[in-house]
């Protein structure tokens, strides 16, 4: 249901609150008052940064399941080494990334 927007609300700010939301806006890579609608009426905000970022998260999980299956299936300590280092980087990846977000 694509609903054009006819009605508006006046808001008044100080010029910090103005410059505040502005600033997270363009942070959030959106319009005030795309940000504003969705703050007030979800009570948050989706950006495509979020959505890629969850995508590439299933990505490197997706990758950790593949490590798993293969050292399950090679019983050698050389190999496995090997693949505890693969994890390991990938955990750092995960963290890195978890980071970037908070």
């Amino acid at each position: 249901m694509n609903e054009k927007r006819t009605q508006s609300i006046i808001l008044r700010l100080t010029e910090k609150e103005k410059e505040m939301l502005v600033f997270l806006a363009k942070r959030h890579d959106m319009n005030i008052s795309s940000y504003v609608r969705n703050m007030s009426l979800k009570g948050s905000v989706v950006t495509k940064t979020d959505i890629q970022t969850v995508i590439e998260l299933k990505r490197i999980g997706n990758n950790l399941n593949q490590i798993a299956k293969q050292i399950n299936l090679i019983p050698h300590e050389d190999n496995i080494k090997i693949h505890l280092q693969e994890i390991h980087d990938s955990l750092n990846m995960i963290s890195e990334i978890t980071k970037k977000l908070v």
